[in-house]
């Protein structure tokens, strides 16, 4: 391995990792593209009443729950609901959720990172069924982060539904 020192490199359009596998590329505008972006996207495939602080229990990527699901990193656990976050991805994340709910409307989607509630990403006030917000939160490699629902009462039902129940999450560097 060597190491570049300089001011200035001028003509660089390709990254690459090695010989074969190109890392980045720029564009005359300075824009740079990643070969890949960590993601995920996930669903509900059935409708649990759960009691209000609860982990909402996302576990589909199939297209009849969620738009697009995805998990390119496979960092997410179905059996426990949690995103890990990979190695060489610790940073800044954008985060964002949606919920559907009945029984109660929820007031409140809460992250919580290693058991622990540090944010929330939308205050309905319990106003609608739906409830939706985004943050960007800094998070370190092997952070564990579930999604979290408050409600009025004591219980809420997350409804599986691909235009309403989602949550996602993307790597920014």
């Amino acid at each position: 391995m060597s190491t570049l020192i300089a001011n200035t490199l001028q003509g660089i359009n390709t990254i690459k990792y090695d010989g074969s596998v190109t890392a980045a590329t720029i564009n005359s505008d300075g824009v740079m593209v990643r070969g890949k972006i960590p993601m995920l996207k996930v669903g509900i495939s059935t409708a649990t009443t759960i009691n209000t602080g609860d982990r909402i229990l996302w576990n589909t990527f199939s297209s009849s729950h969620v738009f697009d699901g995805e998990d390119n990193m496979s960092a997410f656990n179905t059996s426990n609901n949690n995103y890990t976050i990979p190695a060489d991805c610790g940073g800044l994340w954008h985060i964002s959720a949606s919920l559907y709910s009945t029984t109660s409307n929820v007031n409140q989607l809460a992250i919580f990172i290693g058991g622990n509630r540090k944010d929330a990403l939308g205050n309905q006030g319990g106003a609608s069924a739906f409830c939706q917000g985004s943050i960007i939160k800094r998070l370190s490699v092997g952070d564990v982060i579930t999604m979290h629902g408050f409600c009025q009462s004591s219980t809420f039902t997350p409804q599986p539904n691909a235009y309403h129940s989602w949550w996602q999450m993307t790597f920014l560097g």
